[in-house]
């Protein structure tokens, strides 16, 4: 396995004997130098077809943490006996980092239709339970009960077909979204980046909610009002993504889905 590229410490960007470019795994082969071989008995893990958005993510994720969301991914994987593709483990690492983050500013979300997904999505809820103690034994850090059910939303949402008959449309949806979002801001959005992936990615999600007349819900009035106050223009545009995506789908996101909009716009301007 030859380098091309260090990601980290613990992680490189390397091309295998058949000419297929990879990122490896392996306790200190990022110290290996570009062009240089790694031995096998160093990797202990290979991803192929990794989008070059992803890179993005690897290097800004803790490895603890990337390592975690791979363990998780195979429990889950066999639990289901569903194959998830490599960009699934980054994106679940992406998602539990971002987890982190909120503990670690003392931002606590109120599980969404926790009692709902425990009930019609047992399995994938117990998983997400499992996967807690998963995180807390590995990383140290011992993530809020309610994050189980966003973890099993992500667990469920996964399994979800990328061919779904509205694909081409929620496509336009997100194309027309993101121009609302230069338009307000005044400024232009790289879409090959990976911040812009992670923004996709939530929107993807709530309009797939839309389409089956489903919406988050919590108590998270008090976080609302608070990001409201703090973050008035991407409140003002969270509410115009929210009625355009209204006469998209016919139904009127609630504010606790356009309280995750804020988050998601201010997250993603604030790193232009």
């Amino acid at each position: 396995m030859k380098v091309i590229k260090n990601i980290n410490n613990n992680i490189a960007h390397c091309i295998d004997s058949k000419g297929r470019e990879v990122v490896a795994f392996g306790k200190g082969i990022g110290f290996f130098k570009p062009d240089e071989e790694i031995p096998l008995n160093r990797i202990n893990r290979t991803f192929y077809n990794i989008k070059d958005t992803d890179f993005g993510l690897i290097r800004q994720i803790p490895t603890v943490v990337v390592n975690t969301a791979i363990q998780i991914i195979d429990e889950v994987s066999d639990q289901l006996n569903v194959y998830y593709p490599s960009s699934k483990a980054i994106s679940l690492a992406d998602h539990l980092q971002f987890a982190i983050e909120r503990k670690d500013q003392n931002i606590y979300l109120q599980g969404p239709l926790i009692q709902d997904i425990r009930m019609l999505y047992p399995e994938e809820f117990a998983l997400a339970e499992k996967s807690l103690k998963t995180v807390e034994e590995m990383t140290g850090v011992r993530l809020p009960r309610p994050e189980a059910a966003t973890l099993a939303l992500h667990f469920i949402n996964d399994r979800i077909q990328a061919d779904t008959p509205f694909k081409d449309s929620t496509d336009e949806a997100i194309e027309r979204c993101t121009e609302v979002i230069e338009q307000h801001f005044d400024l232009k959005i790289d879409r090959s980046s990976f911040n812009y992936s992670r923004f996709v990615t939530h929107l993807d999600y709530l309009i797939r909610r839309l389409h089956k007349n489903e919406q988050i819900e919590s108590s998270n009035l008090e976080l609302f009002d608070q990001l409201k106050k703090d973050y008035p223009q991407s409140f003002e545009c969270a509410n115009k993504l929210a009625s355009y995506v209204k006469v998209y789908s016919g139904i009127e996101p609630n504010d606790e889905e356009i309280m995750y909009l804020v988050i998601h716009i201010n997250r993603l301007i604030s790193r232009i």
